[in-house]
């Protein structure tokens, strides 16, 4: 069992990346967040950093 001390944490606000899908790409490298919300505003913040790639949110199989 992973505890939350164990994983990643969020580049925003440093809470443990719990849920994968929530990254961007930028000139730095991948950026991971915990949630959309951490995303959006590391993206209103670094408008000149952030790359347009973004991974998908959730992906389906049909």
């Amino acid at each position: 069992m992973v505890n939350a001390q164990d994983k990643e944490p969020c580049v925003l606000c440093g809470q443990p990346v719990e849920i994968t899908g929530f990254s961007l790409t930028t000139s730095d490298g991948e950026q991971k967040f915990c949630c959309a919300g951490c995303l959006s505003i590391y993206q209103l913040l670094n408008k000149d950093n952030a790359k347009p790639t973004i991974t998908p949110l959730l992906t389906t199989k049909k």
